[in-house]
């Protein structure tokens, strides 16, 4: 399989630029080549700075002026409004686990990065989600579909990348306050600055809340600090260190007797350190970055452990004749974690890939994509993930792609050694992620994006019964899937600071039904102008359940919010938020950990009051 895949990329690589499928791009004069609109630049989808429109990945993002006017207390929940994408969540506070197209598994399938690098807990590879706010955030990118070639391990339904807000001016402050229902407050800053080839910010946050039901407080505080320095020979240095510190009580479920008594609570401390160098030249790009992720983690139940991740990730890109531009990179990671109240209970271990990809451009009307990437992890041993993608640009302003992408997930340590269902022999999760799509602007500031694809995956790591007790269930690879579904996001800007989005996804994932909406809508009305802000947005879900095989049906809900900002003197401003206006009663489906799976009830209406200063 590997020989096949390599042949075929080689024979790419040679063929594509005298391929004559639309001849050479020296051929045409700069005066005849059309000339297209490069708006959005994307930065996941390839690792490095990309239009939007030359992408053949189903992409979706989250803007600086959308992140503004956020009333969510995480960058993954934010994240929601997407299409495509769905949040597990027991209230405004705590976690908000990230399914994209259905595939999730708190972080397990669907992979979560800040700024490019893996936030992930070693021993069970999730991500604690509520460890992401909004204090420093300018982007959110969400790539959809497979992306193992790129990032390894766990990017089966895509990727969401958190990006970190750019230093632009010599000094920049802000500041924000704010409290409301249910004893909410809130309160952040950042401080940044920039000179010459210095740069660096620090920031920090700080929301608690008393919760919308009994035993659903919350208590957070958010510390990070970035630097970065020009070096000789063109190179940037840059660092980066975060420490959350987050306490959340858990309700009960929605098919918990009323009578009992909820006393669950989780209290997690995590941190992470980047330490990396960049290079950028006119036809070649390149980075190095060593990073660790480590945590605390003490829950109700008596569960206290302590992990560490480190990590490397080496990346290189480089055009060596006009139109071809080759990238390759490898990464590693050593995954540890221990129960230090229990001898013995110490477990470990690694993974490391390489991969190669080819990039081919055609006049800018045609850019061919493949790449392969080679995987080893130390229990389930080889993996080649490879992908294929096609964007065809007819007109200027219509784009259509194709894509063909396998994903995979290593086994991880829970599932292997830590408990009675462990099972040192299973192999990793595969799937394959097949996809076209349809990028069209229209005249008078609209822009349409359709998808339609299909997931379909085998090797799926679940608890089966144990033809062998004990114990009873056991880890397996036992299941296969196909998911089927399409997405349709329709965008407007107009003069004046206008801005108008609907999208509606649907999702067909067979008997897989368990906390995975068939239909999903956002829409969105907003103004940006002058001296004030306003936006009214809601969501629809319908064909929700809490079982699968369409098992207890979850009913289906409409909730809209309202937000306003004005400012009122020099750099202050105030603003004030209503989240679920029409005070709707609805449940989410979520799969917490420690066999707390079930429907939890979301909050009433809500009112957010606050103030800001920007300098």
């Amino acid at each position: 399989m590997f020989r096949k895949i390599l042949s075929a990329f080689t024979l790419f690589i040679v063929l594509a630029p005298g391929a004559g499928l639309c001849g050479n791009a020296n051929d045409e004069s700069p005066d005849t080549l059309i000339q297209y609109r490069m708006e959005e630049i994307i930065v996941t989808a390839t690792r490095i700075k990309s239009p939007l429109e030359n992408l053949a990945l189903s992409v979706s993002f989250i803007g600086p002026k959308e992140i503004d006017i956020s009333l969510k207390n995480s960058s993954t929940d934010l994240a929601g409004v997407l299409p495509g994408v769905f949040i597990m969540r027991t209230g405004d506070f705590g976690r908000s686990d990230v399914s994209i197209r259905g595939l999730g598994s708190r972080g397990r399938r669907s992979l979560v990065l800040m700024d490019g690098r893996p936030e992930r807990m070693a021993l069970f590879d999730c991500t604690v989600t509520h460890s992401f706010p909004l204090h420093d955030v300018e982007k959110v990118e969400v790539v959809k579909g497979a992306s193992s070639t790129l990032y390894g391990s766990g990017a089966m339904g895509g990727v969401m990348n958190v990006i970190p807000r750019n230093v632009r001016n010599s000094l920049e402050i802000d500041l924000k306050a704010a409290g409301g229902t249910y004893e909410t407050r809130l309160s952040s800053g950042r401080l940044a600055g920039r000179k010459g080839g210095l740069a660096g910010s620090v920031s920090a946050d700080y929301r608690e809340s008393a919760g919308h039901v009994e035993n659903s407080a919350y208590r957070g505080t958010d510390i990070s600090a970035r630097g970065e320095t020009l070096i000789p020979g063109s190179l940037l240095l840059f660092a980066w260190a975060k420490y959350f510190d987050g306490y959340k009580e858990e309700p009960l479920r929605a098919a918990d007797d009323p009578s009992m008594i909820s006393d669950t609570w989780n209290d997690y401390k995590r941190g992470s350190f980047d330490l990396g160098l960049k290079g950028e030249g006119d036809a070649y790009h390149y980075s190095a970055r060593y990073y660790r992720n480590f945590g605390e983690h003490r829950f109700s139940d008596g569960w206290h452990s302590k992990d560490a991740t480190d990590g490397i990730i080496l990346y290189g890109r480089s055009e060596p004749v006009r139109g071809l531009e080759i990238s390759g990179g490898g990464d590693y990671r050593f995954q540890r974690g221990r129960l230090p109240d229990e001898p013995d209970a110490e477990w470990d271990k690694w993974e490391a890939g390489a991969y190669l990809q080819a990039e081919y451009s055609c006049r800018e009307r045609l850019m061919l994509t493949a790449g392969a990437r080679y995987n080893h992890d130390d229990v389930a041993g080889e993996e080649v993930s490879p992908s294929f993608g096609l964007v065809w640009r007819p007109l200027e302003g219509t784009s259509f792609r194709a894509v063909a992408a396998h994903g995979f997930r290593s086994p991880q340590i829970n599932e292997l050694y830590m408990f009675p269902p462990s099972n040192e022999n299973l192999e990793a999760e595969r799937m394959w992620n097949y996809e076209a799509g349809l990028r069209q602007r229209i005249p008078g500031g609209l822009e349409i994006d359709l998808s339609v694809y299909r997931m379909d995956g085998e090797n799926m790591i679940e608890l089966a019964d144990n033809p062998s007790p004990p114990p009873m269930m056991r880890f397996t690879n036992t299941g296969d899937f196909v998911f089927d579904g399409m997405e349709v996001s329709l965008d407007g800007n107009w003069r004046g600071g206008f801005g108008a989005n609907v999208s509606w996804s649907r999702l067909d994932p067979g008997r897989w039904t368990q906390g995975r909406p068939g239909t999903k809508v956002d829409f969105s009305l907003s103004q940006h102008a002058k001296r004030y802000k306003v936006k009214l947005s809601g969501r629809y879900i319908d064909d929700y359940y809490a079982g699968n095989d369409s098992a207890d049906p979850i009913p289906s809900y409409t909730v809209v919010d309202i937000y306003g900002e004005a400012i009122v003197a020099g750099g202050v401003s105030v603003f004030a938020g209503l989240s679920n206006i029409g005070d709707e009663e609805y449940f989410i489906y979520t799969d917490l950990p420690g066999g707390q799976a079930g429907l939890y009830l979301m909050p009433g209406r809500t009112v957010t009051v606050g103030l800001k200063y920007g300098y």
